[in-house]
């Protein structure tokens, strides 16, 4: 029996699908978000996939990690509202089809038939014309192997007896308008502003591996330590969480900063950015997170900042450079590195972390979201003094 996977938390929709799938005599499988989905994708191996629209995450976010896993399922959009223009983007985005409210069986039914049979595509193997095209498949593919073998010796003596400039990591995120990045067990944290979420990513693929959406915050930056992390929203408030499944609040503590721009914890002391006046801010790390004594930032604009238990970095947007202080004294320039992608004058760095010898970004660019790492100290290309 084909199986049908439904992504919806609308226990309305799931009646009301559910009764039309089982009139056409199929199996289902519902999921509350993308993060179930995900989990039980490779249990229950679904034919085709078809998701709610007007649901957290939003829907390209939704085609997109879906894609990334099985890049040739059908995936169909049920719209909530007749909209051509959202139904054209969802396609464009890569949905097989999408549907109208309201849902009846009529409706769906040739849908779900291409789907199925799309789904059930496979190649004919053993056509009396394909023998030959496996030969010369076979032929082609020991070509490129020893093709593939030279240059991968090259490289490797090439890479091993000449010093070169590393390369920088970079990618594009499934949402737009990510603004901050933290590690945590394993996984890299990135919030988004305008889809209210905290995305999980694995830091070998940096695909998502799950989503918490917070309905009632806009996160513009993202800090942690051990045990918490700490989450700003846009009207100045800072957030102190458990870094579990859900998040738990532990405080709220109102900051003076007009417009706050980054955050972090240096093991001792808590700190936060205010690029209104170029200052970073020293407070205790309690609950109310008391002030203890605010700084002149010694660059032209803090773009977003980031800290570790001896130095802070901060981005900055009119220098576009990266440019590094000590804890004891951050009025003070140790060394300033230029950011390649600020050679794009649209780029935003709207957060930033830092992890072993990279310094990692993410930032809004010509409406999309970007993931990028530099390495602090090159082998070719070293930070250079004030």
């Amino acid at each position: 029996m084909d199986t049908i996977q439904i992504i919806t938390k609308n226990e309305k929709d799931r009646a009301t699908l559910k009764q039309i799938f089982a009139n056409m005599g199929k199996n289902v499988v519902f999921s509350h978000d993308l993060n179930d989905a995900l989990d039980i994708f490779e249990k229950a191996r679904p034919n085709a996939v078809f998701m709610v629209d007007e649901e957290e995450p939003p829907v390209n976010i939704k085609l997109r990690e879906i894609q990334r896993i099985a890049p040739f399922i059908p995936m169909v959009v049920l719209l909530k509202k007749r909209d051509s223009s959202h139904a054209i983007e969802y396609m464009k985005l890569g949905a097989f089809d999408c549907a109208h409210a309201p849902w009846t069986e009529e409706q769906l039914r040739p849908i779900v038939k291409k789907a199925l049979n799309l789904s059930g595509t496979t190649i004919e193997l053993e056509k009396p014309d394909f023998r030959k095209q496996k030969i010369a498949i076979f032929a082609a593919a020991t070509l490129i192997t020893i093709l593939f073998g030279f240059i991968f010796g090259w490289r490797y003596a090439y890479n091993k007896y000449h010093i070169i400039p590393a390369q920088q990591n970079k990618m594009e995120l499934p949402y737009l308008h990510p603004s901050g990045i933290i590690f945590n067990k394993g996984q890299i944290l990135i919030s988004d502003w305008y889809t209210q979420a905290i995305y999980k990513h694995n830091p070998t693929d940096l695909k998502i591996s799950g989503v918490h959406s917070f309905p009632h915050i806009t996160p513009i930056a993202l800090t942690s330590n051990e045990n918490n992390l700490w989450l700003a929203n846009a009207h100045g408030m800072i957030e102190k969480r458990l870094k579990d499944d859900k998040f738990t609040p532990l405080s709220k503590t109102k900051t003076k900063a007009r417009d706050l721009s980054g955050m972090c914890f240096d093991g001792l002391y808590f700190w936060t950015a205010d690029s209104s006046d170029n200052k970073l801010t020293k407070h205790l790390n309690n609950d109310s997170l008391d002030k203890l004594e605010s700084f002149k930032y010694p660059g032209k604009n803090i773009s977003a900042m980031t800290c570790d238990t001896r130095f802070i970095w901060v981005a900055d947007g009119k220098l576009k450079e990266l440019v590094k202080m000590p804890l004891e004294n951050p009025e003070k320039v140790l060394a300033r590195k230029v950011i390649k992608e600020y050679s794009s004058k649209t780029l935003k760095i709207t957060g930033i972390t830092k992890k072993d010898e990279k310094v990692w970004f993410v930032a809004e660019d010509k409406k999309k979201g970007l993931l990028f790492s530099i390495t602090e100290n090159e082998k070719n290309g070293k930070s250079k003094k004030p």
